[in-house]
């Protein structure tokens, strides 16, 4: 066995000692040696597990034991009632704390408080020496040959009947004895471990959590970072115009903050591809804006608890609107969207996200290396399209500038329209009205900005006439149809009363119903009774005809109105639409200089960037703790919303088909603000976001103490790797300070060497 191993046959002493130079030696407590003796105690002082070898076989020599007692006393003594168990055990084992069996095992500390002299000769020296180990050993020793001693004095001999005779006592006190040591072994490492824990404590000041590591690194990476990650919080907005809304992605278990990403403007003159369906696919000629989020967890807990902790918030202020639209980068330029949904007064959209952490390449390269050639290819393929696929992609578009563009107005002249600008988006996503139909269609471009608004508006007040026309015409036709209805009911019943009766009276050559005159139908132009007849005479068919043709019904239902062929045909005569210049959009970013001056006209294929990081952390070793993160959206949002300006905003949950119904809707709008494809989407904002996340096995506490890991420095080095994915530029380039150069080079010299 192991512990027999760790004994000299020539001289029987001990030859345990832990290997400082190895390289998985971390602390006292964590190494090889110590973990292999632990595994062979079968003692995890760190789980409170306790199961191995000599456990177990301690363990048995205890249930034995435990299990014969039980038999004698239920089966040995029918004259008396079956005692207490517990003050049966206490009288029928002896107490082995009465022997006062020394334990050697025991962590001593020296205190620090002495003279420089002292502490000199105490570091020449920093274990017990053989004499003093000797001398606890021999004490534990005499103690428990001591105690072995009065057992064979007190306890009945072996040659007696008695089932508990001196060698089973003997045998349960050595049990009992090595099961204090195993123990006091276990609680002696682990005290030095809360003792270096508390004394981190005390010199920070706290005990340190997962959002102080948060807090430390966005404070640290400002100072070392020649261009510092900023707060994903992007107000939506026009150049020299008030902000229409707000789209950020924040952390909802507290304080609500959002996160921090490496920035920077790419593909300055280029598009991107937005596929509404598979013949409208839109351009999408606004800022791109790639983003690199460098997430962090501590612990396997935290790993699962976290999973829903960050939202992607979308905000839009009274009379303003935006379309927001999620997806995933497939290939260079285009964006696969999965969510739509229209943002405006005052909307507010929280949409949790799941990040779902993919595994790094040094864990698929181990669990690929077994598997045959085929194997490999199909699982090298499908990581492909995983790293791929883990581009998160969040595109805005702005409704009123768009739409100036799309009816050929000038810039700014919506700004103001609020009635108009409403309309035209309930025609377009309610109705669906072609552009054409609504927008300027002067002849010549000298006209005042408020005449070319309010030909606009005239050809939304024809199409609107039209449309109420057609909901007029639909109710009389609703009405007419329900009052035939009940005309044909009422024949009906007339007709089935005839036959049900069998005997008609004739009065005066008149026809009388049998029926009670309740069951006639009255109309405000019926006849009055005549003076004194006991019955009423029934009216001439032709006469009850013309009395229900005359009724009009409040209630008839409103059906959903025809498509706009019939607007199109009544809508007034169109003459040349004059298209109207439309500056080119300026970037949103004027508030963030940051991104500004890091503008890139050269192309980047957002989905290479995963793989590029994926090879560069398994090159600098990290390979066991960055993971590339999917981001993904839950299946449930949450959206406050005022119905109206009376009332106060309330909270609804948009469930898998609302989500659907607003999705088509914001489709809608988006094709009608691109002519089906035809005109690009000039104002838009595409931000492409990279997440990776760094995975530490335990709390910080944990890291640091029992893995001996400092967490600030394996965050510097996942910092670099991926702000220096992001800028395009060597790492060593985005170091602030030549000092701080110098110092990383020792801790990263493949990644900060020389060019």
């Amino acid at each position: 066995t192991w512990l027999l191993g760790q004994i000299t046959t020539e001289t029987l002493a001990t030859q345990f000692q832990i290997d400082v130079e190895d390289s998985k030696t971390i602390t006292p407590r964590r190494n090889e040696a110590i973990e292999k003796a632990l595994e062979f105690a079968g003692i995890d002082s760190t789980a409170g597990v306790q199961h191995g070898k000599l456990h177990a076989f301690l363990t048995c020599i205890d249930t034995f034991f435990e299990s014969l007692r039980s038999a004698i006393l239920s089966n040995h003594n029918p004259a008396v009632p079956s005692p207490d168990p517990v003050f049966t055990a206490m009288r029928q084992n002896f107490d082995f704390y009465d022997y006062s069996i020394f334990n050697p095992i025991l962590p001593l500390m020296e205190d620090d408080n002495q003279s420089a002299t002292a502490v000199e000769e105490r570091d020449s020296c920093k274990v017990l020496s053989k004499e003093d180990m000797t001398k606890l050993t021999n004490e534990h020793a005499r103690s428990l040959e001591e105690a072995l001693e009065n057992i064979a004095k007190s306890a009945p001999s072996d040659q007696s009947p008695n089932a508990f005779a001196c060698s089973e006592r003997m045998l349960m006190l050595l049990s009992f004895d090595m099961l204090e040591l195993m123990s006091n072994y276990s609680k002696s490492f682990s005290y030095i471990e809360s003792m270096m824990e508390s004394q981190l404590i005390s010199a920070i000041g706290k005990r340190l959590e997962s959002d102080d590591i948060d807090k430390f690194t966005t404070f640290h990476n400002a100072r070392l970072l020649q261009k510092a990650p900023n707060q994903f919080s992007h107000a939506i907005r026009q150049p020299e115009h008030y902000p229409v809304g707000l789209v950020s992605i924040e952390d909802n278990t507290g304080d609500r903050k959002c996160i921090q990403t490496h920035s920077r403007i790419v593909n300055v003159s280029s598009t991107v591809k937005l596929p509404l369906a598979a013949a409208t696919i839109l351009e999408l000629a606004g800022d791109q804006v790639l983003h690199g989020w460098m997430n962090q967890r501590f612990g396997t807990k935290t790993a699962s608890g976290r999973k829903y902790f960050f939202e992607l918030t979308a905000r839009a202020r009274q009379f303003s609107s935006f379309i927001l639209v999620i997806g995933t980068m497939n290939g260079p330029s285009t964006l696969e969207p999965k969510d739509s949904i229209i943002i405006q007064n005052k909307d507010e959209v929280l949409i949790p996200l799941l990040l779902e952490e993919l595994p790094t390449a040094k864990e698929f390269k181990d669990a690929i290396k077994s598997l045959s050639p085929e194997q490999q290819r199909f699982a090298k393929a499908y990581r492909s399209m995983q790293l791929e696929s883990s581009v998160f992609g969040i595109c805005v578009v702005q409704i009123k500038p768009q739409l100036e563009a799309l009816l050929s107005l000038p810039p700014n002249s919506l700004d103001k329209e609020m009635k108009l600008t409403q309309d035209l988006m309930e025609l377009f996503v309610e109705y669906q009205v072609p552009s054409d139909l609504l927008s300027y269609n002067g002849a010549t471009d000298d006209v005042a900005v408020e005449d070319k608004v309010s030909n606009v508006r005239e050809h939304v007040k024809s199409v609107m006439e039209v449309i109420e026309g057609e909901k007029e015409k639909h109710l009389k036709n609703a009405a007419l149809n329900t009052a035939m209805s009940i005309e044909k009911h009422i024949q009906q019943d007339l007709a089935h009363s005839e036959q049900r009766s069998g005997l008609h009276d004739v009065v005066n050559g008149a026809l009388i119903d049998p029926r009670p005159p309740t069951m006639f139908y009255k109309s405000a132009t019926a006849p009055a009774r005549r003076s004194g007849a006991a019955k009423l005479r029934a009216p001439s068919g032709g006469a009850q005809k013309e009395r229900f043709r005359s009724v009009q019904s409040s209630a008839a239902p409103v059906p959903r109105m025809a498509k706009m062929s019939a607007v199109a045909a009544a809508s007034p005569g169109r003459g040349t639409v004059s298209q109207v210049s439309q500056p080119a959009p300026q970037s949103y970013h004027g508030r963030t200089e940051h991104v500004l001056a890091d503008r890139s006209s050269t192309g980047v294929d957002f989905t290479l960037i995963p793989k590029t990081l994926d090879v560069a952390i398994e090159n600098n070793g990290e390979g066991s703790a960055l993971r590339s993160t999917i981001i993904k959206t839950r299946d449930t949002w949450t959206r406050h919303r005022q119905e109206n300006l009376l009332t106060a905003s309330k909270d609804e949950v948009l469930t898998t088909e609302d989500l659907k119904k607003e999705k088509h809707k914001a489709f809608d709008l988006l094709d009608a603000l691109s002519r089906s494809g035809s005109l690009p989407i000039q104002y838009s904002e595409l931000h492409v976001i990279v997440a990776l996340t760094h995975c530490f096995d335990k709390s910080v506490m944990e890291t640091v103490i029992c893995d001996n890991v400092n967490p600030i420095e394996k965050l510097e080095l996942s910092t670099l790797l991926l702000a220096s994915a992001i800028h395009g530029v060597p790492a060593r380039e985005m170091i602030k300070d030549d000092g701080e150069l110098l110092r990383l080079k020792g801790s990263f010299p493949l990644l900060l060497k020389d060019e």
